[in-house]
């Protein structure tokens, strides 16, 4: 049941993050924002796509997560964060 409730936060942290997002890109597009980055104007509506793009490809990330956690006979173990020799 735990397993359960930290995907659905993981899933509503990144709905929220997926719709400020969606209202920056509409918010500077309306007040036609723009940033100074190295001497160029970049408009805001870019960086609000930047954040679109990585919170979509965070909702694949957490629905393979949920499969792989919901597997059957999978447990917690400390050797599963150890980084792999090559």
């Amino acid at each position: 049941m735990k397993k359960k409730y930290s995907i659905i936060t993981l899933m509503v942290l990144n709905t929220l993050i997926l719709l400020s997002g969606v209202l920056f890109i509409a918010y500077s597009i309306y007040f036609k924002i723009t940033f100074k980055i190295i001497n160029t104007n970049i408009p805001g509506a870019i960086v609000g796509l930047t954040v679109l793009y990585f919170s979509s490809r965070y909702y694949k990330m957490i629905l393979k997560l949920k499969t792989e956690i919901n597997e059957k006979g999978t447990t917690f173990s400390w050797s599963n964060f150890k980084r792999i020799k090559k």
